[in-house]
């Protein structure tokens, strides 16, 4: 007797839309499972929809609006208990702004929402304006919920485990129509929740030809990703690990992000705002965190994190960090890498101008780096594989000018060093092999050259360069040895 009565109702459905079937609107519903509840409401010209729900308790809702050119919805319920809401309005009176709608939820207990709003015929490309959706989801309890504004915009969202959550947001149908300012469309995106489930993606997209892909392979792993404005920006997040979090912030034109979480209980921020930025953040063991912040024009950073986590090294939260990397760039044409497959490695970049240049290396145990360089064309290398007793390997490096050089190798236990460059093409050097070694050097003028080398133990050597053109070197390989040096006044 149910079955009669919803057989009914599909048949009102279709009733109540034969008005428009001289505009083209076509309507099927097949409902061969029990308790199922269908409503199609088609309004304007050219609307397709179709429905097949074969499991129990599926409820559809499709409701097309005003589309002049066509819209056309397609829903496919085998599961138990699923809802899918699609809602797909457009008023535009030019060309070609054809939206389509695809929902399979072949599991139980899924809901989906699909809303497609174009109101305009804008059309930067051929064969036209449409907007494009797909979901699937193949496991249980999962949501997915897409909201498509303005023109040419992609969705797909694949949900292959269960208790997944997705939401996404494509376009601003106020921005202004056809200008070179404000508009937001041609946006793609993609996201895939497998794994063991409870993943969670939020993706919003309001510029120009963004792209996003995040693919969640592990479970209960958290990404968003957010494209404000701009044209051409590119942002990739794979999380094939455990409790992993990933946000992306990308602000101006070109910019690209890519992040990897192939370990368990990471984190990563990356904010780009500018143009042609580049950040790359890699974590493939547990417990590592990494922030990223590039402000400007053509900046690049990598940070891969390999380290271990050991509660004996924990300097920055008490022993649950592996690596922790802080970088920030300001300006133009920076660089920076940061490598860390050590045991709770720490390191901190800051490079504010233009081609500025930092490399960090960090292979030992509860190392640490600390590098600021604010000029233009400043170089900084650091290698960090010493072993110490508490938080004792570290180096910090500030160089205020332009093409100014430092180098350090820190390979023994419990170093220290500090450089200090305030000039102009002033280069330092220090190696460290030894244990209990501090340096600390400091170039203030221009041209000038320092060499530090230490391989015994207890050894202290102190620099000062005031002066142009001054050059010092220094190598201690015995015991408790100390040196001074000061040059110019």
């Amino acid at each position: 007797m149910k079955r009669t009565i919803y057989t009914s109702v599909s048949a009102l459905a279709l009733f109540a839309a034969a008005p428009a079937l001289a505009q083209n609107n076509t309507s099927a519903v097949n409902q061969a499972g029990t308790n199922a509840t269908a409503t199609i409401m088609q309004g304007g010209s050219n609307s397709d929809s179709s429905v097949t729900q074969g499991g129990d308790g599926n409820d559809t809702t499709v409701n097309q609006n005003g589309s002049v050119t066509g819209a056309s919805s397609s829903v496919s319920q085998t599961g138990n208990d699923n809802t899918a809401n699609v809602t797909q309005t457009d008023d535009g009176t030019g060309f070609d702004p054809t939206q389509s709608s695809s929902i399979d939820q072949s599991g139980s207990g899924n809901t989906a929402d699909v809303t497609q709003t174009q109101k305009t015929a804008f059309a930067p490309v051929p064969p036209g304006t449409k907007n494009t959706s797909a979901v699937t989801q193949s496991g249980n309890n999962n949501s997915a919920t897409l909201n498509q504004q303005d023109d040419d915009q992609a969705s797909s969202i694949l949900q292959s485990s269960d208790g997944n959550t997705a939401t996404v947001a494509q376009g601003d149908n106020a921005a202004p129509e056809g200008s070179s300012l404000g508009t937001t469309y041609n946006n793609t995106s993609y996201v895939t929740q497998g794994g063991t489930g409870g993943n969670s993606a939020t993706v919003a997209q309001a510029g120009t030809d963004g792209l996003s892909s995040v693919n969640q392979g592990g479970g209960n792993n958290g990404a968003s990703v957010t494209q404000s404005g701009g044209s051409f920006n590119n942002s990739a997040v794979d999380q094939g690990g455990m409790d992993n979090a990933a946000t992306v912030n990308q602000s101006g034109n070109s910019n690209v992000s890519g992040v990897n979480q192939s370990g368990d209980f990471n984190l990563a921020t990356a904010n780009q705002t500018g143009n042609s930025n580049s950040s790359s953040i890699g974590q493939t063991t547990n417990e590592n965190e990494a922030i990223v912040n590039q402000t400007g024009d053509g900046n690049s950073s990598s940070v891969n994190q390999a380290s271990a986590s050991d509660p004996s090294y924990g300097y920055y939260t008490g022993g649950d960090t592996s690596g922790y990397a802080n970088v920030s760039q300001s300006g133009t044409g920076n660089s920076s890498a940061v490598a860390q497959s050590g045991v709770s490695n720490i390191a901190e970049i800051q490079q504010v101008g233009s081609g500025n240049s930092s490399s960090v290396d960090q292979s030992g145990t509860g190392t640490y780096a600390e590098v600021q360089q604010i000029g233009a064309d400043n170089v900084s290398t650091v290698n960090q594989s010493g072993t110490l007793n508490s938080y004792n390997v570290n180096f910090e490096v500030q160089q205020t000018g332009d093409r100014n050089i430092s180098s350090l190798n820190q390979t023994g236990f419990i170093v220290s060093a500090d450089v200090l460059q305030s000039g102009d093409d002033n280069i330092s050097s220090i190696d460290q092999g030894g244990s209990s070694n501090y340096a600390t050097l400091t170039q203030s003028g221009n041209g000038n050259l320092s060499g530090i080398a230490q391989s015994g133990n207890g050894n202290n050597a102190y620099v000062t360069q005031s002066s142009n053109t001054n050059i010092s070197g220094v190598n201690q390989s015995g015991n408790n040895n100390t040196a001074t040096v000061t040059q110019g006044m």
